[in-house]
Order: structure tokens, then C-alpha cells, then sequence
């Protein structure tokens, strides 16, 4: 009896060992997985921060252009004649870029050509970013997203994702893999207040 009952108590041993070993693997993979795809969010949030930043170099250029116009003319209220009735527009103060823009402005900012750096410029940083173990990365990136001209900001979407294979996966006889994922909105106003 006592030998069946010793063969009993070290079957159950053996099976809880297991179970222990078995859910350790699996905290294990979660946390792995968990810092993996925080890793991915942090690239995808500073790749769409890089691509807006593209943006924002052009913005300013065009606004610096519109500067330069408004300073080439200056506006005399009476031109120095004495013609009370003449007017100025008044002008945003030199820090409201958006407000300079006009909409051919805008219309350049949206355009393919400013697509293909705004893309290029999320490329970049997300390969300076990327681990070379994420080589696998597939990249969206929607330039303008959900665009609207009248709109007050120009929005970037951009997503990541990779996929991951489970290293508990060939030891349970399974041959799949989970795909992480991250996106990043970012947005920058292109209208002001004048």
C-alpha cells in the first residue's frame, strides 16, 4: 500500500512540476511579447513624430516665404499722401505659422511630392529605431489621413507590425505566430488665427 501510494505522490510531483515549468514558459513568452510590442509602439510614435517634423520644416519654409512677401511690401495707411481711406491687412504675429500659410500653401503641403518625404522621413527613423532582430517590420504610413482642407490640423497615421512566433510554439507541435501590431496618430494644425 505504502509503495502505491509513494508511486501515487510522485506522479502528482511530476505533474505539478510540469504545471509550474509550463506556466513560468508562458509568463515568460507574455513578457516577452508585452516588451516587444512596447518597443514597436515607441518606434511607431517617434517615426510619425519624425514624419510630422518633415511637415513642419516645409511649413515653416512656406510661411518664411509668405514673411518675406509681407515684408517686401509694407503697408502705409495713408501712403504717405494723405489718403485716409486706404487700408492694411493686418498680419499674424511672426511665431503663428500656420496662420501665414495660404491655400496653395496648404495644397503643397498635402501633395505627392511631400507624401513621398513624409515617408521617407518615417522609414528613416524607424530603421535608426529598429533592433536588427525586427527586421521583419511591415509599415503603413497614411499622409494626409483623413485629409480635409478646411480642417484645422493635418493629420499622420502611421502603423508597424511584425510578426512573432511563440518559443513555447515547437515544443506544443504548433507552427504559428501572433502579429504585433502599433499605430500612431500625430497632428499639426495648418490653419491659425490670424
Amino acid at each position: 500500500m505504502k509503495r502505491r501510494t509513494r508511486g501515487q505522490v510522485l506522479v502528482m510531483v511530476v505533474f505539478l512540476i510540469m504545471g509550474i515549468l509550463l506556466m513560468f514558459a508562458l509568463i515568460v513568452e507574455v513578457g516577452r511579447l508585452t516588451q516587444t510590442h512596447a518597443q514597436l509602439q515607441g518606434v511607431a510614435d517617434s517615426a510619425a513624430k519624425a514624419g510630422m517634423m518633415a511637415v513642419a520644416d516645409r511649413m515653416v519654409t512656406l510661411a518664411a516665404a509668405q514673411q518675406t512677401k509681407a515684408a517686401e511690401s509694407p503697408c502705409t495707411p495713408d501712403a504717405g499722401y494723405g489718403t485716409p481711406a486706404a487700408t492694411c491687412t493686418a498680419t499674424p504675429p511672426p511665431e503663428n505659422v500656420p496662420a501665414w500659410l495660404d491655400d496653395g500653401d496648404r495644397a503643397t503641403l498635402v501633395a505627392p511630392p511631400m507624401q513621398t518625404q513624409v515617408a521617407q522621413a518615417v522609414r528613416r527613423q524607424m530603421q535608426r529605431n529598429l533592433p536588427a532582430e525586427h527586421s521583419e517590420v511591415q509599415v503603413k504610413v497614411l499622409y494626409p489621413y483623413h485629409y480635409n482642407p478646411l480642417a484645422k490640423n493635418l493629420h499622420l497615421w502611421v502603423q508597424l507590425q511584425q510578426p512573432m512566433s511563440w518559443l513555447l510554439a515547437p515544443w506544443l507541435g504548433w507552427h504559428g505566430s501572433v502579429r504585433l501590431q502599433a499605430e500612431s496618430e500625430q497632428r499639426l494644425p495648418q490653419r491659425g488665427e490670424p
